[in-house]
């Protein structure tokens, strides 16, 4: 599967729902550092999960961090509450930051994902 292909989720009857993984697999594997496997379950990743999994990209797969950033941007434009204009200066400055600061960048996103109601 492509790195984020969404058409690969998608069924004639509609979206597929992702099988729960709980969440102690998925922060173990930002922890370790398992790209692949938090790309397997990315639709069970919550928003501020998603940050951290494009911190992995930008170190291990950077090539690929244009496509996380704007997945990540479409979910943060359905899911947030209360969006200002200036969040997405922020966000697009984060994911330029990426790069060179990627804990930064990512910190950047959760906490901005805390302030609009995304993610418990």
């Amino acid at each position: 599967m492509e790195l984020l292909d969404t058409d690969a989720n998608i069924r004639s009857m509609g979206v597929v729902q992702a099988p729960h993984i709980p969440y102690a697999r998925i922060e173990a594997a930002l922890r370790a550092g398992h790209l692949a496997f938090l790309l397997a379950h990315v639709d069970s990743l919550s928003l501020g999960s998603e940050a951290e999994m494009c911190r992995l990209i930008a170190e291990q797969r950077p090539g690929k961090l244009e496509q996380a950033s704007l997945r990540w941007i479409r979910r943060f434009a359905n899911e947030a509450h209360g969006q200002r204009c200036g969040d997405y200066r922020l966000i697009l400055q984060a994911f330029d930051q990426f790069p060179l600061a990627p804990e930064r960048s990512a910190s950047q996103l959760v906490s901005l994902c805390a302030a609009r109601g995304v993610d418990p």
